[in-house]
C-alpha cells in the first residue's frame, strides 16, 4: 500500500509534496484534505474498502517558506529530468549522465537550461555535436526548477502518474503557487 504515492496539493491547487498512501487515506477520514482524483486501486480493511486517491487537496492553506535559488548540481539535474533521458526516454536511474545541449567547446554555457540527462548510450551517441547533425531531439525543453519543492515531487517519478499531469507545471520553471488557478 505504501508503494503508492499520492501527490498532495495546497488549497490553491498548487503541487505541495508527495506522501504515502496511508498519510492520504488519513488525511481524507480527519477532514483534512478532498479527493481530487483516484487511482484504478483500492485497499480493504476488515470492514471498509477504500478507493486509493491519486491527488488529494488540503482543505487548510499551507504558506510555503521563501526558498533560496535552487543549487545546480548533477543531482538536481537528474531530479528535474525524472531520471529519464531526455533524448530516448529511458529510465536508467542512477546511471545516468549529464550532458550538454550545446557542447561546451561550441560556446554552451553550464546552466539549467542547456543541461539534461541522458542515458550513456545517446551520451556517447551525441558526443561533441549539435542535436541536429546527429538527428536527435530533446523530449523536453530544458529549464530552472521553479522550487525544491518541485524537484520533490519531480523524484517520484510523474511521467509514469499521468493524473499528475494536470496539477504539475508544462516545464520546470512554471509557477508552483498558482498552478491551477
Amino acid at each position: 500500500m505504501d508503494a503508492d504515492k499520492v501527490l498532495v496539493l495546497n488549497n490553491s491547487f498548487a503541487p505541495l509534496h508527495v506522501c504515502t498512501t496511508r498519510r492520504a487515506i488519513v488525511l481524507l477520514y480527519t477532514g483534512k484534505a478532498e479527493r481530487i482524483e483516484d487511482s484504478p486501486s483500492i485497499v480493504h480493511s476488515p470492514s471498509v474498502a477504500f478507493v486509493i486517491p491519486s491527488v488529494i487537496r488540503l482543505h487548510r492553506y499551507v504558506k510555503l517558506p521563501i526558498i533560496p535559488s535552487i543549487a545546480f548540481s548533477k543531482k538536481n539535474i537528474l531530479r528535474r529530468d525524472a531520471y529519464t533521458c531526455q533524448y530516448c526516454g529511458r529510465n536508467s536511474g542512477e546511471r545516468m549522465t549529464i550532458d550538454h545541449v550545446i557542447p561546451r567547446s561550441l560556446g554552451g554555457r553550464t546552466i539549467w537550461e542547456n543541461v539534461v540527462s541522458a542515458c550513456r548510450a545517446c551520451n556517447v551517441k551525441k558526443g561533441n555535436t549539435p542535436l541536429h547533425e546527429v538527428r536527435m531531439n530533446l523530449l523536453r525543453k530544458p529549464s530552472k526548477p521553479a522550487s525544491i519543492f518541485y524537484l520533490g515531487i519531480m523524484a517520484h517519478s510523474p511521467h509514469r502518474i499521468i493524473s499528475w499531469s494536470t496539477y504539475l507545471p508544462r516545464d520546470g520553471g512554471g509557477d508552483l503557487q498558482g498552478a491551477r488557478s
